[in-house]
């Protein structure tokens, strides 16, 4: 606030001064060379706040843009990074649960003619890749035929105590914990 009141007192005096100095001064010719010197004097006041600006250290000055830039480019380059390992991420999911699918779908449809239809893995957040797999969630599906199945009425009891099987039977193959597989079975009629 200090620096506004001092510019506009700089300017009020200088209008003042020339205004005493054009009465001052005789017409005539000279007349014409004061008002201009006077016009570029007032400019040279009126941009003085911005000169004072660039009067500062040059280099201290480029090297503050110089850090910014490099401060925004780190801040891409670990923005860039974090895009990379979650593609990265998603990427190694994807392959794993392709290769957990493929190693039990053939034996799973022959001991309980189950189809494999999608599975996901939840990992642990960490920079780490890989990362440590905290769950498995299995969606599987009985295998349809053309011929007419007896309908078949299942407790919860016996529908959970088919689902503890499969993911025994799952994480022994899979070499996990049983604990961490969750099976979703749709059921088709």
């Amino acid at each position: 606030m200090g620096l506004l009141t001092e510019w506009i007192s700089h300017i009020i005096t200088f209008i003042l001064l020339a205004v005493v100095i054009e009465l001052i001064l005789p017409n005539g010719s000279f007349q014409k060379y004061v008002k201009m010197v006077v016009g570029l004097l007032f400019i040279f006041i009126l941009f003085s706040p911005l000169l004072r600006l660039f009067h500062g250290d040059v280099n201290t000055w480029f090297a503050s843009i110089q850090q910014q830039q490099n401060a925004t480019l780190e801040n891409d380059i670990e923005k860039k990074k974090k895009e990379i390992q979650a593609s990265q991420r998603a990427y190694i999911l994807e392959q794993m649960a392709v290769q957990l699918k493929n190693i039990a779908s053939e034996e799973l449809m022959r001991t309980y003619g189950l189809t494999v239809t999608d599975i996901s893995l939840t990992i642990a957040e960490s920079e780490q890749i890989p990362s440590q797999i905290e769950a498995i969630t299995v969606e599987l599906a009985e295998e349809t035929t053309s011929v007419v199945k007896p309908i078949r009425i299942q407790s919860s009891q016996e529908t959970t105590e088919q689902h503890e099987d499969i993911a025994r039977f799952l994480a022994q193959m899979w070499g996990v914990d049983q604990q961490m597989i969750t099976i979703h079975l749709e059921r088709r009629e």
